[in-house]
């Protein structure tokens, strides 16, 4: 008896000296409040008369279960579920971290995190940090997220009032309808498909998406610079850009608009996309480039202008010039305006030669891209009045364009149209100079480092430029530029300390980061053979190499340190070991990372696109 007595004590020590955690039974069980206390329960139990020796009190304790558990209300702390098909429903109370086996529902209340290996749904409620599932998350009520959203497939609708405080990433696909969800950054990491269906208005920033696709009642226009394999634009669908764009493939027919000279193609473009310029097109300016030989001059439609392919000085690229001697047709009375939101303008256009001299049933269209939700147009013959409907406190650009169709409506390719810019908002405040354009958005520039940005106009004199915060950058005198078909002004940016700053040019923003410390990478991509070899220049400043973490990716290539070249730049050597395609990732410890994509190829002519790619410490 005694040797029994002293086991059972033992026991007693082991489980008193356990962790704190409430086991529930293998059956469908509900947490809720009964008083002030937080009970958990079977669902039988809660449909009967309270009795508290059919509940475990979990008020502010960690909670385990397996099968269905409902939270309905209550304080607990983390909760941990097992079982494949097992189902957490969260409809109201507070809860720290989720980690659920099968599935997770949360339609209102607050929880820390939310990870679980099936499919997770959001309908309302508040998780503070992140949300992780291996299958699929799906967006469908008003959330607000205070981390991430992750999964293998993310599914968010438009409505109102959610937020996603970090970034949404996936490695299968992202699917965003309409747009009232609210989201900071959309991560593909380099494999996911970004599909976009009736959304309007501007994206998150877009980072290693491998496709986006653009259905047919889409108007999108994307946040910074967007590099990514495919974009498909569907009839009817736009995708619109100010910043860089570069992209393997592009597929029509739908409608891309951009600035000339800020479209790059590496493997080649289908489906005739409709391309259009946010900017004021002219003779002579370079409307996109590509890979050499991988795009030809009638594989876009483009009105007005022909095409004309030029081989770059380096011969790895062709330059598309535009080219147009069209002297007939449209001329509007404005080519930009700038809205206040409360008078609207009309906008008139002339035909030349008149109307009489036109076959029966020719007549103007007016058409918008761009930024269309920002504006309405009501049109009349050959008048269009403009209005301003987006709110004040954003800024919206969009392009009126006017041509001539004939009775069936097809259009006179023969005839010119005109365009017209249309600003509202925060970029309105101050008008911009004769048709300017600046050929970079935002950049990232080290301290004590310069940028060259060039402000593009048929001006004589260099539009006024002004820093908003001289401490931070400065900006120099301007220097005249006319080379490649652009004309205009370029002037020196150069970081002083850390911070953020607005470069002012003629009315036009380039919004400025300024690092401690950077790097800067020359390259972009290249292709070898195998046993050859590449150096990539780095331009390091603000930091020690040692704190330079340099690494292949996979075991195509391999990366060594080379030195300095003549004008100090570090360089690293790449060889090539195996076919295949991979990377070198050049990152600063501690702080961010870029990346040189690596293709080798048996029988390959070595060949690369240069860049000017910026991590910041």
């Amino acid at each position: 008896m005694k040797k029994i007595l002293s086991v059972l004590l033992s026991l007693a020590v082991i489980v008193l000296s356990a962790p704190v955690a409430v086991q529930a039974a293998s059956s469908d069980e509900i947490i809720d409040k009964h008083g002030a206390k937080t009970y958990q329960g079977t669902t039988s139990a809660w449909g009967t008369t309270w009795n508290e020796d059919n509940f475990t009190e979990v008020t502010n304790s960690n909670v385990t279960a397996s099968g269905n558990l409902t939270i309905k209300a209550g304080e607990v702390k983390d909760v941990t579920v097992s079982g494949s098909s097992s189902k957490v429903t969260i409809s109201g109370g507070t809860v720290d971290d989720v980690d659920c086996d099968g599935s997770v529902q949360l339609s209102d209340g607050t929880v820390g995190s939310l990870e679980a290996n099936g499919d997770i749904t959001l309908r309302s409620g508040t998780v503070k940090r992140d949300v992780r599932s291996y299958q699929k998350v799906t967006i469908s009520g008003k959330v607000t997220v205070g981390g991430s959203v992750i999964g293998n497939e993310v599914v968010a609708s438009g409505s109102t009032g959610s937020t996603v405080s970090g970034s949404v990433q996936a490695d299968g696909t992202i699917t965003l309808t309409g747009n009232g969800l609210k989201i900071k950054e959309l991560d593909g990491q380099d494999t996911a498909t970004l599909n976009l269906k009736s959304y309007s208005g501007k994206l998150p920033y877009i980072t290693d998406m491998d496709s986006i696709v653009v259905d047919a009642s889409s108007t999108v226009t994307a946040n910074g610079s967007v590099y990514a394999g495919n974009l498909t634009i569907a009839q009817k669908g736009e995708f619109v850009t100010t910043s860089w764009l570069e992209l393997d493939t592009l597929t029509g027919p739908g409608t891309l608009s951009f600035n000339t000279g800020k479209l790059t193609i590496h493997d080649g473009i289908s489906g005739k996309p409709l391309l259009n310029f946010n900017n004021s097109a002219r003779d002579g300016q370079t409307a996109f480039k590509a890979d050499r030989g991988r795009v030809g001059e009638d594989e876009v439609v483009l009105y007005d202008f022909a095409l004309e392919r030029e081989t770059s000085d380096d011969g790895d690229m062709d330059e598309f010039v535009l080219d147009s001697n069209l002297k007939e047709g449209i001329t509007l009375s404005k080519s930009s305006v700038a809205l206040d939101g409360k008078n609207p303008v009309t906008v008139v256009a002339s035909v030349k030669p008149s109307f009489s001299k036109f076959a029966d049933g020719t007549k103007v269209v007016w058409e918008l891209h761009g930024e269309t939700s920002g504006f309405t147009i009501s049109q009349s013959g050959l008048s269009c009045q403009v209005s301003a409907k987006g709110a004040s406190s954003e800024s919206y650009k969009a392009t009126l364009v006017a041509y001539l169709v004939d009775q069936r409506g097809d259009r006179l390719a023969d005839y010119r149209s005109d365009s017209c810019i249309l600003t509202y908002g925060t970029q309105s405040s101050q008008p911009s100079d004769s048709g300017l354009t600046l050929d970079t958005y935002a950049v990232t520039i080290g301290a004590g480092d310069t940028y060259w940005v060039l402000a593009v106009t048929d001006s004589k004199t260099p539009p006024v430029a002004m820093s908003y915060n001289s401490s931070v950058a400065k900006v120099g005198a301007a220097a005249a530029y006319n080379k490649n078909g652009k004309t205009g002004w370029v002037y020196p940016v150069t970081g002083v300390a850390k911070g953020g700053v607005t470069i002012d040019i003629g009315g036009q923003k380039m919004i400025t980061a300024i690092a401690a410390g950077s790097i800067v990478v020359d390259t972009s991509s290249y292709t070898l053979n195998p046993g050859g070899k590449y150096y990539i220049g780095v331009k390091i400043g603000g930091i020690d190499r040692k704190n330079l973490n340099v690494h292949s990716q996979n075991a195509c290539t391999s990366v060594d340190y080379a030195g300095k070249n003549k004008s100090g730049l570090d360089l690293y050597v790449v060889t090539g070991r195996q076919t295949g395609v991979g990377a070198v990732i050049f990152e600063i410890v501690g702080g961010q990372s870029v990346q040189a994509q690596i293709t080798v190829e048996n029988g390959a002519k070595p060949h690369g696109v240069s860049a000017r790619l910026i991590a910041a410490a």
